[in-house]
């Protein structure tokens, strides 16, 4: 005889775990699965090269409310990367360096220009589609707008160089409205938006806040077993699991990565679902973290798209060496568990340093993610939202790759899913 719930929860990531919390809260009976043995999806705070390091997504920022409320909920203090003081780029070919205003000077014509198209579409960054120039500019890609913006060569690479290392993927490939929205969320000031995205985290690791959260749980929570249908019926919604079980539900909330929401069969089929499930997001990059022989002055490194890492940043002192995190747009370029590839590659700025260990998990193959966050091809925007915002049956779905302000971000997921527990809550009440 398969368990009944009133609401029951797919997915244990920020998204999963808000909706299974406010959805207790409001006095439901709860079940959260998750197919990892893990809770927190993409963000995975691990110990790894003799220290604590995050696998996956880690920043925060005041200006990103919900997670920052989450965090002040939980008393957890912040932390903040070491501000570079040398600045590194290539260009062509060459290492150079430079003072802050010489640096993000080259990066100011383009920025500039993606800022003032990101405060025409993004009036209200919280409200995707309170501007018709939104759903313009979604057509466009990331590249082809730079394209047309008036910058020398050297400008076009350090500005390709942000973006490529943003969106994980070629910017020719990219969708415009994830570097819009970014830009509007940080008050169209693309400089405060570094410091949105990139600057600050949580002391001990992102994982303290979602164990918080799920901490507060009224509710069971199930871990390393997968949903693989979710059926619809009269009055309930029967969800399949892998190990054979089933559980009835008043309302469900699906809230994995959309490059994995395939893995589900719904029934009836749900056409906003099966949309943008086939286009998915096209992110394919990666994030290497590496223990750097020896201490050295907090840096940055930037190269143009083409280079296997398109930014590196010193992260910390630690025993006596220095932790630091790359970024590429294609995880296939390099062997991120090779500490003599990366070492190669960082090599193009600084031909000293030495490569003691690597840490990576290729999240682009891992059959529960195929991706890193979430960036969207051009024109997928509407399909995104009128997926996020489906309320036509028992079945929400919640998660940063919907997001409707702090897209492919920690902050919009736990957005998504408050709402969405609220909406199962409602539906479950019925």
């Amino acid at each position: 005889m398969s368990a009944r719930y009133d609401v029951v929860v797919i997915g244990g990531g920020f998204a999963g775990i808000a909706a299974a919390r406010e959805a207790g809260s409001l006095g439901r009976s709860v079940l959260l699965v998750e197919a990892l043995d893990r809770l927190g999806g993409r963000t995975w705070t691990t110990n790894a090269l003799g220290t604590r390091i995050e696998m996956g997504g880690t920043d925060i920022h005041w200006l990103q409310p919900n997670v920052w409320a989450e965090a002040a909920r939980y008393g957890l203090e912040i932390e903040e990367f070491a501000p570079p003081a040398q600045l590194l780029y290539l260009d062509a070919g060459d290492v150079k360096e430079g003072t802050e205003d010489e640096v993000f000077g080259l990066m100011d014509a383009g920025m500039n220009a993606l800022a003032a198209a990101a405060r025409e579409a993004y009036p209200r960054p919280q409200d995707p589609t309170f501007a018709a120039a939104a759903m313009d500019y979604d057509k466009l890609s990331l590249g082809e707008f730079l394209a047309n913006v008036e910058m020398t060569e050297q400008e076009r690479a350090m500005t390709s160089s942000f973006w490529a290392a943003a969106c994980q993927a070629p910017l020719e490939e990219a969708g415009l409205s994830i570097a819009l929205r970014w830009l509007a969320l940080a008050g169209w000031d693309w400089q405060l938006m570094l410091d949105v995205i990139s600057r600050y985290k949580i002391n001990g690791g992102m994982s303290r806040l979602s164990a918080g959260m799920a901490s507060d749980i009224r509710g069971e929570i199930r871990t390393g077993v997968r949903a693989t249908a979710v059926v619809e019926r009269d009055d309930h919604v029967e969800v399949t699991l892998d190990d054979g079980s089933a559980a009835l539900a008043d309302a469900v909330v699906v809230a994995v990565p959309v490059n994995v929401l395939s893995n589900i069969k719904f029934e009836p089929a749900r056409a906003e679902f099966d949309h943008i499930a086939r286009e998915g997001s096209i992110s394919r990059g990666l994030k290497v973290i590496c223990r750097i022989r020896g201490d050295r002055t907090p840096y940055m490194a930037f190269a143009p798209e083409g280079h296997p890492f398109v930014l590196v940043q010193y992260d910390r002192p630690f025993d006596g060496d220095h932790i630091a995190v790359a970024f590429g747009p294609d995880a296939a370029a390099l062997d991120g568990t090779s500490p003599e590839e990366v070492q190669k590659a960082l090599r193009s700025w600084m031909p000293d340093v030495e490569v003691l260990d690597v840490a990576h998990h290729d999240w682009t193959t891992d059959e529960m993610f195929l991706g890193t966050w979430a960036v969207p091809g051009p024109g997928q925007l509407r399909a995104q939202l009128d997926a996020l915002n489906a309320r036509g049956g028992r079945v929400v779905l919640a998660g940063a790759d919907l997001a409707n302000g702090s897209y492919a971000l920690i902050d919009g997921a736990i957005n998504t899913g408050i709402r969405a527990g609220r909406d199962a809550a409602l539906l479950a009440g019925k």
